[in-house]
């Protein structure tokens, strides 16, 4: 290679790398990878299949510092199960820096959803309840879903909180 081709080809670094460090704000970033490996012949479906599931509209004077405000169905139906098995049925993602109820977007986030179990305890993030499947079925579980806050009172806006619904064999 040239000299003009090695300068040229530095200076395209230079400025991708200027960029990245702009774009990230800090010389290094930590990102968590999640995934979960089963045992299970089992179909997980969730919320009927849709991706989004409606947990409603509160006024922000409605709530109570990390207590769930609302109870929205979401239930889980584990299908194609090929054998009697037991189980967690998990619900992953990422919790707020101050309370490990509260789903969230990021860490930072202090508005964001609490599930509950079918005996209104608080399911924590990548936590679950424990049940049994059978072949013949129905094998289906139905969490309740709300809205909550650490703060008091929470800033108007809409939320969201992406989670995982994992069917993990013990």
């Amino acid at each position: 290679m040239s000299l003009k081709t090695n300068v040229i080809t530095a200076a395209i670094f230079a400025a991708a790398a200027g960029i990245s460090f702009t774009a990230n704000a800090a010389p290094s970033q930590d990102v968590l990878l999640q995934g979960v490996i089963t045992d299970t012949t089992c179909d997980v479906v969730a919320n009927n299949g849709s991706a989004t599931l409606d947990v409603g509209v509160y006024t922000a004077v409605s709530f109570v510092p990390s207590t769930q405000n609302g109870a929205v169905p979401l239930e889980v139906v584990l299908e194609n199960c090929s054998a009697d098995e037991t189980g967690d049925l998990l619900i992953l993602g990422t919790a707020a820096s101050t309370d490990a109820n509260i789903f969230t977007t990021s860490t930072a986030d202090t508005v964001g959803f609490m599930i509950q179990d079918s005996t209104s305890a608080q399911v924590p993030v990548d936590g679950g309840v424990t049940i049994n499947t059978t072949i013949a079925g129905p094998n289906t579980y139905t969490f309740s879903v709300g809205m909550a806050t650490t703060d008091n009172p929470p800033l108007a806006g809409a939320y969201s909180a992406p989670v995982t619904v994992a069917y993990l064999v013990l």
